[in-house]
């Protein structure tokens, strides 16, 4: 089982917000954008491994393009995606349907408004917080590059797995008298 989700970066000087000790603002709200892509990611659920990719879009055209990926990835093993809403993602867009059943992968969708659902959502806020809120990268080119290292340096560490608590089996109580 895998949980696939989607992130929009945009490229800024410090995330877009950076504060001094005394809580003011520093940085312009309105500051010029160096630029804007999409995170597609994949967490792998048995192995606490993420996979990732950078697209200009979030369409069903670029969705499809990640989950041929995917099926290169894990090839000829059963495969089910968790995934969330999201208008390209199979539940509402044709194509992407059409594409999963050619790559003989199985989806669930998850439910409406619950980000905590999906552990990808960590990984971006983790990201968010160690990357694009530390940094003043020039563009789009600078901000991928660090993305991708801090996420190959995630799948080395072994505290990488996230606990998916409705994923894991019931609890034994034992009782003392």
């Amino acid at each position: 089982m895998a949980f696939f989700d989607v992130q929009p970066i945009t490229v800024k000087a410090y995330g877009g917000r950076c504060y001094t000790t005394a809580k003011r603002l520093v940085l312009q709200r309105n500051q010029k954008i160096r630029g804007r892509f999409y995170l597609f990611l994949l967490y792998d659920v048995n192995h606490g491994r993420v996979h990732w990719a950078f697209y200009p879009g979030k369409g069903a055209k670029y969705v499809c393009q990640f989950l041929r990926r995917i099926r290169r990835w894990y090839p000829g093993r059963l495969l089910r995606l968790a995934l969330d809403r999201d208008p390209a993602h199979p539940i509402k867009a044709r194509a992407t349907r059409a594409m999963m059943r050619r790559l003989g992968l199985q989806w669930t969708s998850l439910p409406k408004r619950s980000p905590d659902d999906n552990p990808c959502e960590t990984i971006f806020s983790d990201i968010q917080q160690n990357v694009l809120d530390t940094t003043n990268d020039p563009d789009q080119q600078a901000t991928k590059r660090r993305i991708s290292s801090h996420l190959q340096a995630r799948n080395r560490r072994s505290d990488r797995f996230i606990r998916i608590s409705y994923l894991e089996g019931p609890r034994s109580h034992t009782h003392k008298n």
